[in-house]
């Protein structure tokens, strides 16, 4: 039986990112408040992509007390603070991952199915690295982000329509 997150002693431990998150509030005059704490442990409990209204719901369903507002609020602190990160895959919707402790990835956005897949291909970083070099430069960071149909959906003939009619990805 998995442990509630509602109840902040059953909430598993994280990985340094509740210590950096804490130290970044101090350091910002903020309060880490156990509202705060509950959002930051639920989050980081589950590595995946997520919206707000995602997260508003998984928090309804563990019995965790959050407001709109605060979940708000506390996601623009993450930001800030860098231990998640946003993406805007075009579709209207924004959402979030921790990247706290993980490599560097890219992603697959499925254009039928919204589904999110992570990967990492070296001959695409040697790459970038490469072009930046060619025009004089240094490569600091990227976000490379696939916009196409998944195996799924590849075969659905209405994902490819419905998918470019509900994004608005250019290449």
């Amino acid at each position: 039986m998995t442990p509630s997150l509602a109840d902040p002693r059953a909430m598993p431990h994280t990985s340094g990112e509740e210590e950096v998150f804490e130290a970044y509030l101090r350091k910002q005059g903020l309060k880490y408040t156990p509202a705060r704490k509950q959002l930051l442990r639920s989050i980081f409990a589950v590595h995946d992509h997520f919206t707000a209204e995602q997260l508003i719901e998984r928090l309804r369903v563990e019995g965790i007390p959050a407001s709109k507002a605060t979940v708000y609020r506390t996601l623009a602190v993450m930001l800030a603070c860098g231990i998640l990160v946003m993406h805007d895959f075009g579709e209207g919707a924004r959402y979030y991952e921790h990247t706290y402790g993980h490599a560097h990835h890219d992603h697959f956005f499925c254009v039928g199915c919204k589904a999110i897949k992570e990967f990492r291909d070296e001959r695409i970083e040697s790459l970038q690295d490469e072009v930046a070099r060619k025009m004089g430069g240094e490569l600091l960071a990227h976000s490379l982000k696939l916009y196409g149909l998944c195996g799924t959906c590849r075969n659905d003939p209405t994902a490819r329509e419905r998918g470019r009619s509900e994004t608005t990805y250019r290449g």
